[in-house]
């Protein structure tokens, strides 16, 4: 089974999923892009594990080199180009010695590029050569160096739109998403969420040595709740009430405050939503009941209900009460 692969080849990843489960025809994918030297595009909302699925990725790969990873949004626009290409000495005021990008880093491993959709226009331009040639030149430097790393990116914005609204290259887009893994937020894949308590409360008795267990109706609050954060929201609820609280247990109390009102809220609307068809299926019902008992007197019937003729007459239409 691919979710045993998985576990055999990479120790390490924090990601667990149910088999036969939508993650696991995610890590069918994983397992055939993995030994490819193709760019990899990674898609999906923040705290879904678009870094975890990257390592196992590159651990897959089995490429020699090492697994270099950045988020480009957190560079400087005006430094992004000496970030990944590297610049040689006097290229610029203050550039005393030459040195190594990020590309050039990532020799024979693999580069991963979280948020592309946050670079420049210019950057693109820069990165689509290296990408379709495998070769860059320095800041200041005319020559030419083969690049080695295999490309991986990932996003949570839609690039298709981003291109739509001219702030991401379609060609940059065409060459980055050949293999493409989307990863489904944690409310559309709730059947991992029993696993991944599990697999977090494991991690907690390894780090802490603290042995704690989930109550029922934790389980049951974590099952309704969307998870706006996703993965990593999870991850941190648990962590955070596990050095916080000195139980064996965690109870519907310990839940954080921010938490529980979020729950509250969601837990409210889908309440108000299910009284308020509740609501007009015994309206309709009362209706059709009062219309019948006054035998299509709407006179009557509209004094008894206490609305008016017109009021009762929109009602007869908008439930096809036939009279």
């Amino acid at each position: 089974m691919v979710y045993n692969r998985i576990k055999d080849a990479f120790i390490g990843a924090t990601f667990v999923f149910t088999p036969n489960g939508k993650m696991s025809k995610i890590f069918e994918l994983v397992e055939k892009y993995a030994p490819l030297s193709n760019p990899i595009l990674i898609t999906g909302e923040t705290g879904t594990g678009k870094e975890q699925i990257v390592k196992i990725i590159h651990a897959l790969s089995k490429r020699p080199g090492k697994l270099i990873s950045v988020n480009l949004s957190a560079i400087p626009t005006e430094l992004i180009e000496n970030e990944l290409f590297g610049h040689v000495k006097g290229a610029f005021t203050g550039a005393d010695t030459t040195t190594e990008g990020l590309i050039e880093k990532a020799e024979y491993g693999s580069l991963f590029l979280d948020e592309i959709g946050e670079i420049s226009l210019q950057h693109q331009i820069k990165l689509l050569r290296v990408i379709q040639d495998n070769e860059f030149e320095k800041i200041g430097s005319n020559k030419t160096i083969k690049s080695t790393a295999r490309f991986i990116f990932a996003t949570s914005k839609n690039l298709e739109i981003e291109i739509k609204e001219g702030r991401f290259r379609q060609d940059l887009y065409y060459r980055i998403s050949a293999f493409h893994i989307h990863i489904p937020a944690l409310r559309e894949r709730k059947e991992d969420i029993p696993l991944l308590v599990d697999h977090f409360l494991w991690m907690l008795k390894q780090q802490y040595n603290k042995k704690l267990k989930v109550h029922p109706e934790v389980l049951n609050q974590f099952l309704e709740y969307n998870w706006p954060g996703n993965v990593r929201e999870l991850e941190n609820t648990i962590h955070r009430i596990a050095v916080t609280k000195n139980k064996d247990i965690i109870t519907v109390e310990d839940l954080p405050e921010e938490f529980k009102q979020k729950f509250d809220i969601d837990y409210k609307i889908q309440e108000y939503n299910k009284k308020k068809q509740e609501l007009l299926e015994y309206e309709k019902d009362l209706i059709k009941d009062i219309v019948s008992y006054y035998q299509g007197n709407l006179y009557k019937a509209s004094k008894k209900l206490n609305i008016s003729r017109g009021a009762i007459q929109y009602k007869l239409k908008k439930y096809n009460i036939k009279i």
